[in-house]
């Protein structure tokens, strides 16, 4: 059996030429479906079920005639095939897992039965093997003495053009939201798009971290700030706490507003200071957020299914 992410391309040619079974997953709506729309084409308003499945369908078009000469050329001197079209692959046919929650994004009436949501899928990497650092502990207990607000923020390994500029903004923001901070910078000085002597020096409200377990570290926050990656989402939603959302590109637009749509927090289109500090503000003090934060973190993390794969230890939570 072959299993693959359908934006990889290859395995569906491959598994035929192997004539065996294959399967696709991946992190985000990929199957046409008039409930919501392509999650690369996620509108700044709702358009309806017409937009939603016709996006879907404009998507995959695309997608196949930007790749179909050099698929086809691969097909014929590698894997020694004949040229295929779109509707030959009869993608549609292909049994789906969807690695997210149906709390989170429910099964549409109109997919078809081998389409399936199955729970995330977390590596479970904050357990007894991982030790924090003192210094984060010890900023994370001092914030709980005070009675301040933790919050979480990072944006991965997105690229930011003025990194200096842009941690300066968090900083501000932070300080007028009069919460504590635990930032990952791991953003900031990627493809060193600035030079390090520039970054803004940080208060004490705010713990700078190269990495954590976000299955460990989430457990410690009271609201987390991100970019809408998939597995970001997933964590912070498993975690139950408040998420705001900045999305960059591609599906972090779609699962900010399923953020929104949830009521488990905000998505924010630009980070300026009085944005940013209105929602950290919102997030955190929100009983109606926070409540709904906790009832679907409960309800993630109700039907867990451990099994061991290598060395990894993999949850598969509803």
């Amino acid at each position: 059996m072959l299993i693959e992410a359908p934006n990889a391309m290859a395995g569906i040619h491959i598994a035929e030429a192997m004539q065996i079974p294959i399967f696709r997953a991946f992190t985000m709506p990929w199957t046409k479906t008039r409930a919501h729309p392509h999650a690369f084409m996620v509108p700044k308003t709702k358009r309806g079920g017409l937009y939603n499945y016709g996006s879907h369908a404009l998507f995959q078009h695309a997608y196949w005639q930007g790749t179909s000469g050099l698929v086809n050329a691969w097909r014929q001197e590698k894997l020694r095939l004949g040229p295929t079209t779109f509707g030959q692959m009869q993608q549609e046919r292909i049994p789906f897992l969807y690695n997210f929650s149906h709390h989170v994004v429910s099964t549409p009436l109109d997919w078809d039965p081998w389409i399936k949501i199955t729970g995330y899928w977390f590596l479970d990497e904050g357990g007894s093997s991982y030790t924090p650092p003192a210094a984060l502990t010890d900023f994370i207990a001092k914030a709980r003495l005070d009675g301040k607000k933790l919050v979480y923020i990072g944006f991965g390994s997105i690229v930011i053009d003025d990194a200096p500029a842009f941690t300066q903004k968090i900083v501000e923001a932070v300080l007028k939201a009069d919460v504590r901070c635990v930032l990952s910078k791991g953003w900031s000085n990627r493809l060193e798009t600035a030079p390090t002597e520039d970054a803004p020096s940080l208060p004490d409200a705010i713990f700078a971290i190269d990495k954590a377990p976000h299955d460990w570290l989430f457990g410690q926050m009271d609201a987390a700030v991100h970019h809408g990656g998939a597995g970001t989402t997933g964590a912070s939603v498993r975690a139950g706490i408040p998420t705001i959302i900045k999305p960059f590109f591609g599906d972090q637009w779609f699962f900010g507003q399923r953020v929104e749509d949830l009521g488990i927090g905000v998505t924010i289109h630009n980070i300026d200071v009085d944005n940013l500090a209105a929602a950290l503000v919102e997030v955190t003090t929100s009983r109606r957020i926070l409540s709904r934060a906790k009832e679907l973190g409960e309800r993630v993390r109700s039907v867990s299914l451990p099994c061991s794969v290598c060395d990894f230890s993999i949850l598969i939570c509803a």
